[in-house]
């Protein structure tokens, strides 16, 4: 009898380069927006080194070894690293990594690149914070206060971008079938056919099969 093994895919960040952070993307734009907040950020000159930015998805995902999905305008993670068990060596206890979207509007990437590096503060303050909700939390009040932007503003971009980044996935994954709540009514949109029994969540949050979702004749 043979057994499958499932390789995991292992975090790889681009080698440290130097004292200057590694931009792969577009040079002009997020050097100058990296300098701007994080000269208004005051974060520690030797944080710079041990950051990473990139404008590719999959490159990101090879940095991390995460998905990032097409819906993300960008993304932070902070990565510890091990000691080299062969020379023991410690250039670096940790690494810095941003995506940044590149199909965004100017403005929409200076505030992407704040927000990322707000959370990359907050990792070198020791205070790291998770989201509540996108554009609604301190998060997102810190943005605004840092950029100089409405907080409405920053709303109203973000939810422009999130509508271009759903045209774009829906061009790329059109819905194909319609599912159907037969109490409700609800309908649940899927661009592929459940593959076992769902019931509809807000009849019940517990599957049910009085609320099993169906496919109109007409699907």
């Amino acid at each position: 009898m043979t057994t499958k093994t499932t390789r995991r895919l292992l975090p790889q960040p681009p080698p440290l380069q130097g004292e200057t952070a590694i931009i792969h993307g577009d040079q002009v734009v997020l050097q100058h927006w990296l300098h701007h907040y994080w000269t208004k950020l005051d974060l520690p000159a030797p944080e710079l080194p041990l950051l990473a930015i990139t404008q590719n998805r999959r490159e990101f995902s090879q940095w991390t070894a995460k998905r990032v999905g097409i819906m993300a305008l960008g993304c932070y993670c902070y990565m510890p690293l091990r000691r080299d068990p062969v020379s023991h060596k410690e250039n670096a206890t940790h690494r810095h990594l941003i995506f940044i979207a590149e199909d965004m509007q100017a403005q929409s990437i200076e505030v992407t690149v704040a927000h990322e590096l707000i959370h990359l503060a907050d990792r070198v303050h020791g205070t790291p914070r998770r989201h509540h909700r996108h554009g609604y939390d301190a998060i997102a009040i810190d943005e605004a206060a840092l950029t100089g932007y409405p907080i409405e503003d920053l709303r109203a971009l973000q939810r422009e971008e999130g509508l271009q980044r759903e045209r774009l996935r829906r061009a790329r994954r059109p819905i194909r079938y319609l599912y159907e709540c037969p109490k409700c009514g609800k309908t649940y949109p899927r661009t592929r056919q459940y593959t076992r029994a769902v019931s509809c969540s807000r009849c019940d949050k517990h599957y049910n099969p009085l609320f099993r979702l169906r496919l109109p004749a007409s699907s």
